[in-house]
């Protein structure tokens, strides 16, 4: 059967994830340092620990966004060499379901769309895969019960 629907998904995911990694990255962070520098009428020591905090926000957003970037390559690297046409992927699909929940739970609702839709189209497409190989075996068997009947036979 053809893959390319979910390798299609798969790209867009990571894609998608690599901009949003970047965005969070860049944008998310500027945007909370600049909420942070506006609070004036500060004392030194105040500026101190918001100063430290901020540090704090800034390692977390940017390990975030470092994940997502992360994430997005994993994914066009299992888009381009391990989604196969013909090729039974449970693994693959798991991750993709797995990783659907994991966005779920940080509010990433496009990568939740698209590692589920690519998900359960995979895992679907494993079963016609396995029944269609399944068939071209019995198939073969067939055939090579007949040339060890013609064989026996000569």
């Amino acid at each position: 059967m053809n893959r390319k629907l979910e390798r299609t998904l798969v790209t867009i995911l990571g894609c998608w994830q690599i901009v949003d990694g970047v965005i969070t990255i860049l944008f998310y962070s500027m945007y909370k340092r600049s909420q942070i520098s506006s609070i004036s009428n500060l004392s030194n020591e105040n500026a101190r620990a918001i100063d430290a905090v901020f540090g704090n926000i800034f390692i977390f957003i940017g390990i975030f966004g470092t994940i997502l970037i992360g994430l997005g390559l994993f994914n066009l690297v299992v888009a381009k060499r391990y989604i196969k046409d013909n090729q039974i992927n449970k693994k693959i699909g798991a991750w993709l379901i797995g990783l659907s929940i994991i966005s779920y739970f940080s509010m990433d609702i496009l990568s939740v769309v698209l590692s589920m839709a690519a998900g359960i189209i995979l895992l679907s497409k494993n079963k016609g895969i396995r029944l269609n190989q399944e068939k071209q075996v019995e198939g073969l068997k067939g055939k090579l019960s007949v040339i060890n009947e013609k064989s026996r036979v000569s």
